[in-house]
């Protein structure tokens, strides 16, 4: 308004705008509102049928982009809602073959139109899913995945913004938190020696996923902290 003072609002403008402020007084986010999230500089669609992208997602993003890796290699991403961690790898990563999993329809509608956003429908292929069932994993170099990890005892800790409008499905995890992770260690036992898997956890969850990693068939490397200090991403290879 401050800088466009001068120049009169037509009555749609002034319509689309009183509706949005609706909207924000219910508290709905802005992402939704706005129907746009940036996610590592590039902006992607989103709506009710995903999580917002999230600055502490980046740092999942700037791990993978620090491993070793093969020229051309294999990528699986679990959990993809908006299919924002997918696109900016396969975007990021040139010549990789990236392959994004959801249970949610809604989540894979609002993920296939960022992959047309962002002109990767020939480069990255969509399948519905839970988890990596039926996913061929015998020649994926690298999985990576924000799953849930909320425990149900932190529900009164979480804004009504979150609770209200963000898909419960995407955040909760079992009493714990960690329902998804376990599940994930398992169900991973197929990737090839070596293979990487990168998961975001939960503030509180460094020494579960120590735990959990032990019993499986993975070697916890490193967990990484977002910038807030808390650990934030844990780095696993298949032994």
């Amino acid at each position: 308004m401050l800088a466009r003072q001068d120049e009169p609002l037509d009555d749609a403008v002034v319509n689309r705008f009183e509706r949005a402020v609706s909207r924000r007084l219910t508290g709905e986010p802005v992402a939704y509102i706005l129907g746009v999230k940036e996610f590592y500089g590039r902006p992607f669609q989103v709506d009710n049928r995903v999580l917002i992208p999230r600055p502490e997602t980046e740092h999942l993003v700037e791990v993978v982009l620090e491993l070793p890796r093969p020229q051309c290699h294999s990528l699986l991403e679990i959990g993809t809602g908006s299919g924002c961690l997918a696109c900016t790898l396969a975007l990021e990563i040139p010549g990789s073959r990236v392959t994004a999993t959801d249970l949610s329809i809604g989540a894979l509608a609002v993920a296939r139109g960022n992959l047309k956003r962002h002109d990767l429908t020939d480069r990255l292929q969509l399948i519905a899913t839970d988890l990596a069932v039926g996913v061929d994993l015998a020649h994926t170099d690298l999985v990576i995945s924000n799953p849930p990890y909320i425990g149900r005892p932190e529900t009164d800790s979480l804004s009504s913004e979150i609770l209200d409008f963000e898909p419960h499905s995407a955040l909760f995890a079992g009493a714990a938190g960690d329902e998804v992770h376990r599940r994930l260690l398992d169900e991973l036992a197929g990737l090839p020696h070596e293979a990487w898997l990168v998961m975001e956890i939960g503030a509180s969850q460094e020494e579960p996923i120590r735990h959990l990693s032990a019993q499986s068939p993975f070697s916890l490397l490193e967990v990484r902290p977002d910038y807030a200090g808390h650990p934030r991403v844990a780095v696993l290879r298949r032994r």
